[in-house]
């Protein structure tokens, strides 16, 4: 039962890589780069990040805790083989994280991360989460209001980090959590609408994507804001830095609003995304990479807007 569930789930990531339309091997590699790329730019320069790391890898495990995966797993296997799936998931989730972990000597980190990951496995989740949170954007940016909802304790935790950042006098913790707040804005923007939601607007794709792009602008600074505010009051010398970093979040934003569109109404396709991971880690390529997409998004749209 365990081996065929498991080939099961192997297949059916691999077709997804393979409909990425470039050479499975090619993709699993960006992935592994990318991930551990992300990991170590989000590790440098914080005292703090073996705990903030731990808390973002039991996130990520507790995707698979949803009540409707637990439901077909109940029904479909007996007790035992149930729990032993969900430990095996878990621990499978886990183990990037904890690779990382060790690779940078937090052992004891990484040893904490397999039990709690594990502990999950015991517990079945029969409530389902009904609490609306308020948001502070409008009606249109959809991506901002189901994105916000979805990653409201990351909100939450970048907030907290600049707290942080001001309490023991570290300003690159800070400028990590507007970083964060920024890449989280950019992700909003990978989940496509139906075609339906795009063919409403009486507008050509010029004034379409302007509206985008106008849209994550302002939503991003207003999301940014708590920390640019006391980032800039706790470091008044520093404020042209925190206004670089800010400006270089915003941009990264606007690529991932065009880049959305390239490819629509399917996904976002492999080079695109490709295109906007690294330049998470080089900003300069925005310069190069955000008219590119913009060309692409723009064809695209003329055909379903004009």
């Amino acid at each position: 039962m365990l081996k065929f569930y498991f080939s099961l789930q192997a297949r059916r990531i691999h077709r997804s890589i393979v409909n990425l339309g470039v050479h499975p091997v090619l993709s699993y590699l960006f992935i592994i780069v990318a991930f551990y790329s992300v990991s170590y730019i989000f590790s440098f320069k914080q005292v703090y990040y073996p705990y903030s790391y731990i808390l973002i890898a039991l996130f990520a495990v507790s995707r698979s805790s949803a009540p409707e995966h637990n439901d077909f797993l109940k029904l479909t296997y007996p007790k035992k083989t149930y729990s032993l799936i969900r430990m095996i998931e878990n621990i499978v989730v886990a183990i990037p994280f904890m690779v990382y972990l060790c690779y940078m000597g937090n052992y004891n980190a990484a040893r904490a991360l397999c039990i709690l990951a594990l502990i999950p496995a015991f517990m079945y989740f029969k409530f389902q989460w009904r609490l609306v949170i308020p948001t502070p954007f409008g009606r249109n940016p959809f991506e901002f209001i189901v994105g916000f909802r979805i990653t409201f304790p990351l909100f939450l935790f970048a907030y907290f980090l600049t707290y942080i950042s001001l309490h023991v006098h570290n300003f690159y913790i800070g400028i990590f959590a507007m970083c964060a707040v920024s890449i989280l804005c950019t992700m909003f923007h990978m989940k496509v609408e139906d075609h339906f939601y795009v063919w409403i607007y009486s507008m050509n794709a010029r004034q379409f994507l302007f509206r985008k792009l106008r849209t994550a602008v302002f939503y991003t600074l207003l999301s940014c804001s708590p920390v640019l505010i006391a980032l800039s009051i706790g470091n008044p010398g520093r404020i042209p830095e925190i206004l670089a970093f800010q400006t270089a979040g915003i941009i990264l934003v606007c690529a991932g609003a065009v880049a959305k569109y390239t490819s629509f109404p399917d996904d976002i396709a492999l080079r695109e995304g490709m295109l906007v991971m690294f330049s998470v880690m080089c900003p300069v390529l925005l310069l190069f990479a955000i008219p590119f997409m913009y060309l692409h998004a723009k064809r695209n749209l003329e055909g379903i807007l004009e």
